[in-house]
């Protein structure tokens, strides 16, 4: 009985290692790739207050762009939705 038991654990863990290993590949998406940013735990917490749920990211993409295109009405809108989300 014992081994019945381990072949069904076996079994079930290597069909569980084949799902998440099929998870973890991604495809990627055009020609995108990821910038990382180191910062105080502080700073990143204000951030992520400031930006709102869930869009810290968004709000760092679209600051970057306004700089690249020297956007300052762009930059602006961005800091505008940051404070209106935060009220």
């Amino acid at each position: 009985m014992s081994k019945t038991k381990s072949t069904k654990k076996a079994a079930t863990k290597s069909t569980e290692s084949k799902a998440q290993q099929e998870k973890k590949e991604r495809v990627p998406k055009g020609d995108l790739m990821t910038f990382a940013l180191r910062m105080p735990k502080a700073t990143s917490a204000a951030l992520h207050e400031a930006a709102g749920p869930r869009r810290a990211s968004r709000v760092m993409e679209g600051l970057a762009n306004a700089f690249i295109a020297g956007d300052e009405a762009a930059f602006k809108a961005i800091v505008k939705e940051a404070r209106e989300a935060q009220s």
